[in-house]
């Protein structure tokens, strides 16, 4: 441990950055040590960089000139054509569950056509509508036939037309739209889950569908990118009666390859994400730190410049101490979702991290990079004191800092050194 913590220090002395002051640290709870090595395989992913902030965009029906996306972005969720910039990877549109995009199959088309793929709520009359949106049909993706269809008809087109990677959206670990079962081709029901949307039965099949995807893409030469949000506010309820949904979640994560989350530190809401539910988030994260990720960080106001400084950069600090090269950032309001927001905060550039992130006391993480670090402290109602090393640090909203400083409840700094 000695000639450990004295390599650490020489490193960090050579940045020009002294040393934090000794508190308590607590190890990273990222699976293994070390820089993520490049990925390997025969399918196209993103690619990265191991400096400032990695952008992506989700979905880009608001971008008429994609231009501005180079040297910033490189990934396209849910693109409306293959042709991007160089070096920016684009994704074709799927929802896991039902039929979306193709508007022309209508639910009277597959009612005609095809009744027993309709899935249904337990009342074996109301289609499990996702959201209560009814012009997509929920389908039995259980079916061999269903999945024959789901292929040539959305996913086909799409490799024809270019994409490399398929986007698949809404994709769920729990049963929250109320899935029971469908008729088979003689009119009898047939039961497939319970009214748990915890049910293991559930869990499996979409392992099982989601495993068949990727293998039929890869088998094509094409990525799979999966929406798996994770809410980790439903994480007490299922450890009470389903300790699988983490392993779940992990499973899911580990079959994709591009993970895309909605929840982020924000969830569209004035109050982030802190205390346990952060540290749940954090975790996944870390765990996972070497799959392509867009974390998806949406603020509670119309566009994303409207939201408090101190959120904005909350979300920034929260990228830098999780992140690894592979990991890219989404950050939206409600009304600039799909086009390309200018935000000054994701200039932001420290270089390359020189530790990982590490825990200081109760409540505080801290992580050092060659130009100055980030520091998030997660606890909704504790401050937390930090020693910066030696110098001057400017945030992201030109506050300067040094010596001795109390972080607030709640409060993420990237903090440059000046």
């Amino acid at each position: 441990m000695r000639l450990r913590r004295m390599s650490l220090a020489a490193v960090i002395a050579a940045a020009g950055l002294g040393m934090l002051a000794p508190m308590a640290q607590a190890a990273d709870p990222g699976r293994a040590g070390g820089a993520c090595a490049p990925a390997a395989g025969d399918v196209p992913l993103p690619v990265t960089q191991d400096h400032g902030v990695l952008q992506a965009q989700v979905f880009d029906r608001q971008v008429p000139d994609p231009s501005v996306y180079a040297g910033r972005v490189g990934f396209v969720w849910a693109a409306l054509q293959s042709a991007q910039p160089q070096g920016v990877l684009a994704s074709s549109y799927v929802t896991a569950f039902r039929n979306a995009p193709a508007r022309q199959y209508t639910p009277e088309w597959f009612k005609t056509n095809h009744p027993d793929w309709i899935e249904y709520t337990a009342d074996r009359t109301t289609p499990a509508w996702e959201f209560n949106n009814q012009v997509y049909t929920p389908i039995d993706i259980g079916n061999p036939e269903v999945r024959q269809w789901f292929t040539s008809t959305l996913i086909d087109p799409a490799i024809a037309a270019g994409f490399k990677v398929i986007a698949v959206d809404n994709i769920g670990v729990r049963n929250d739209f109320h899935v029971s079962g469908h008729y088979d081709q003689a009119g009898n029901w047939v039961q497939q889950f319970g009214a748990d949307p915890k049910d293991p039965a559930w869990v499996a099949d979409v392992l099982d569908w989601l495993r068949y995807l990727r293998d039929y893409a890869h088998a094509r030469g094409v990525a799979v990118a999966f929406n798996l949000t994770f809410n980790g506010s439903l994480h007490d309820e299922f450890q009470d009666k389903s300790p699988e949904y983490l392993a779940a979640i992990d499973q899911m994560i580990d079959i994709s390859d591009i993970w895309l989350n909605e929840q982020g530190f924000t969830v569209h809401r004035v109050e982030n994400v802190v205390d346990d539910e952060w540290q749940l988030m954090f975790d996944l994260l870390r765990r996972h730190r070497c799959k392509p990720s867009v974390v998806m960080n949406k603020l509670p106001t119309d566009y994303w410049n409207q939201a408090t400084p101190e959120q904005r950069q909350w979300v920034v600090a929260n990228y830098l101490l999780y992140r690894e090269a592979p990991a890219m950032l989404e950050t939206t309001g409600r009304k600039d979702y799909a086009a390309f927001n200018e935000i000054p905060e994701l200039s932001a550039d420290l270089g390359t991290a020189i530790t990982p992130p590490v825990r200081r006391g109760p409540t505080l993480w801290t992580r050092l990079y060659r130009e100055g670090l980030t520091v998030v402290n997660p606890s909704s109602t504790q401050a937390a004191d930090l020693i910066l090393p030696a110098g001057t640090y400017t945030d992201l909203h030109g506050v300067q800092y040094s010596g001795r400083i109390t972080v607030p409840a709640n409060t993420g700094l990237v903090l440059k050194k000046s």
